[in-house]
């Protein structure tokens, strides 16, 4: 049974290496903690008379854990952990805590409460905790014990799912966690791990976790947006400064939304028979959906699809901080 799950791993940790360019495979290396460095592996892919491409690279990792087994589960799950940080291939979501203990944000610290908190519980798991772009990323994978258990000799062979938390230092207490659905036990351990006691789920995901980081601070630092209407330099007419007002509202940052639900009110005067339903509100939903749905909006307004006035829903999505808006139109 273990060997097959080493083979599992050592299929994973091909695949998700692959998926790293050859400028960015010397950095994963240094997170792997492989026992050698970037020039000796290179010197390993020459020896075996191979092009120094990503698949001869992979390829010789992967003989190198293969031939040193006890590797194999520490490589696999600092992997996991890189590749969360490095690819937005995920959703990620957000939740408010109460407060965060400033002296408890160091790498040790954190790994050490978690282990210390797992141990308590009894709780067997695998815990990685790395510092990357200001950011504390854990991992935790939950040990299923099989001994004493019945299993059948066709049943297959899974990795467990491991959970992914991220704490941003600083004054917003904000911690992100995927998948959504996460072990409520590993999120209270998570909490105490860096001070917090309470938490509460804030509509806040997406995949560009620094973004979405970047977005919270912008909304604490904003001391007051109910003055979009009169804003200084609005543009009066199509085509007036509208490049000047559109980079002054989004600003220099790239933010990135991958998601935004607007939830719009309409007076009943907005349709044709609003004689007929005099005193009605009707709602209307509408998705947005994207890669970057804050630079989609952005370039409406350049090209015209979005036409002036901008709805108010537009003017605050730079500094929104969460995927949902809620819009009463008045006629």
């Amino acid at each position: 049974m273990a060997a097959t799950v080493e083979k599992l791993m050592l299929k994973t940790i091909a695949s998700k290496m692959k998926r790293f360019s050859m400028a960015q495979l010397p950095d994963v290396l240094k997170f792997l903690h492989l026992n050698m460095n970037w020039e000796e592996l290179m010197d390993k892919v020459s020896d075996c008379r191979l092009r120094p491409t990503v698949t001869n690279v992979v390829a010789v990792v992967q003989q190198y854990l293969h031939d040193r087994e006890l590797l194999i589960e520490g490589t696999y799950h600092r992997l996991l952990l890189v590749d969360a940080i490095i690819h937005k291939s995920g959703f990620w979501w957000t939740m408010t805590v109460d407060k965060v203990n400033p002296s408890f944000l160091d790498k040790k610290t954190i790994r050490n409460n978690i282990q210390a908190m797992l141990n308590k519980l009894n709780i067997r798991a695998i815990t990685y905790v790395m510092s990357y772009d200001e950011l504390f990323w854990v991992l935790i994978n939950t040990v299923h014990d099989n001994n004493g258990t019945k299993r059948r000799k066709t049943s297959t062979v899974k990795l467990n799912s491991p959970c992914f938390f991220t704490v941003a230092p600083g004054p917003v207490s904000y911690l992100f966690h995927r998948p959504h659905k996460v072990d409520n036990r590993l999120l209270k351990i998570m909490m105490k791990s860096i001070g917090a006691t309470k938490c509460n789920p804030y509509p806040l995901s997406g995949k560009d976790l620094q973004s979405m980081v970047g977005l919270l601070a912008d909304k604490e630092n904003k001391q007051d947006n109910d003055h979009d209407e009169n804003d200084h330099g609005v543009p009066t007419e199509e085509g007036e400064n509208v490049q000047e007002y559109v980079d002054r509202l989004f600003g220099d940052k790239c933010r990135v939304l991958n998601h935004v639900m607007i939830n719009a009110e309409c007076e009943s005067l907005l349709f044709d028979n609003a004689a007929d339903l005099e005193g009605t509100t009707h709602k209307i939903q509408v998705e947005l959906k994207g890669d970057n749905v804050m630079k989609g909006v952005r370039d409406m307004m350049l090209s015209g699809a979005l036409q002036l006035p901008y709805p108010s829903w537009a003017k605050k999505l730079p500094q929104i901080g969460t995927n949902c808006v809620d819009v009463k139109i008045h006629v």
